[in-house]
């Protein structure tokens, strides 16, 4: 005994129907096709499901215990794919990621916006640390990925470079280093300068610069975070050193800012478990985040 899913259909809509005309409608297919498949079921399974009176088809007892059955299988089935689409994303469980604070103001934004285009209903529960805390959750199971600098250790951990940005001056945008398309430390000798913790690695790249050219630079607030730099900066402190992924989301509030005419730069690393696979929705957040990143690369990628 054998039969086929279209055979199932055409039974239980001419059930419902009770007319292979009405079935035939609903199904887009012709009367005859409708009745030859039913015969074909019939034949398949020996069993008479309908007897034709007229022009209607009265169901037999054995079609209606059929139907039942089909429909209790057709629940299962429904559920079955709602088990599917959650699992595509419709209802994805909750996506845990983190990101340093440099990128969490416009480039997270943006990331969010393109994430949901695919995944509008997936919970995200988003920590913003700096990169060693980061690390530890992404070891302990309590994030499934997240967005860190170039300090972070990543032993145990998958990593992916995502973009490594030239260092920005930034300042408010009535100053005067406004007229410059980049700026050079000897344009910077004379000011109160605004930098990130001698701990960060682009703070050490910066330090390591100055003594090779036997320049230096007068520290004025020293700070762990490029946003409370660009703070700062547009305060009128000083004249900040800091990422650019950070200043561009200042620039709507009066921030100024330029590519600083030495190699200083920020990285930006995805990391992830080493032996946890990644969710879909995990992979594109990834996706999503690297889309944000990309005008920057773009404009000061180095």
């Amino acid at each position: 005994m054998g039969f086929t899913l279209k055979q199932v259909e055409t039974f239980r809509t001419v059930y419902e129907t009770e007319s292979v005309t009405a079935a035939a409608r609903r199904l887009d297919l012709s009367p005859a096709t409708v009745s030859a498949t039913l015969a074909a079921l019939e034949a398949s399974i020996e069993m008479r499901l309908f007897e034709r009176v007229r022009q209607r088809m009265h169901r037999t007892p054995e079609a209606t215990l059929l139907y039942e059955e089909i429909r209790r299988l057709n629940v299962g089935l429904e559920s079955l794919g709602r088990k599917i689409r959650a699992i595509r994303g419709s209802a994805q469980p909750r996506l845990r990621v983190g990101c340093i604070h440099a990128y969490s103001g416009a480039i997270v934004s943006d990331t969010i916006a393109r994430f949901r285009v695919r995944y509008p209903d997936t919970p995200l529960y988003l920590q913003i640390r700096d990169s060693n805390t980061l690390r530890d959750m992404v070891v302990s199971g309590e994030l499934d990925l997240a967005a860190v600098a170039d300090e972070s250790e990543l032993e145990g951990l998958r990593g992916h470079r995502l973009a490594s940005l030239q260092a920005v001056a930034v300042f408010p945008r009535d100053h005067t280093l406004t007229r410059l398309e980049q700026v050079e430390f000897a344009q910077l000798a004379d000011a109160d300068v605004i930098a990130l913790n001698a701990e960060d690695a682009s703070r050490k790249r910066l330090d390591a610069l100055l003594r090779q050219s036997g320049q230096a630079l007068r520290i004025s607030i020293e700070t762990p975070y490029s946003s409370t730099v660009c703070q700062l900066a547009l305060a009128g402190h000083g004249v900040g050193i800091a990422n650019p992924a950070t200043a561009v989301g200042m620039e709507a509030a009066g921030l100024a800012f330029r590519p600083l005419a030495a190699p200083v730069h920020f990285e930006c690393h995805m990391i992830l478990h080493g032996s946890r696979p990644l969710s879909e929705a995990g992979k594109f957040w990834a996706t999503c985040l690297r889309a944000a990143l990309a005008p920057l690369t773009e404009r000061y990628g180095v």
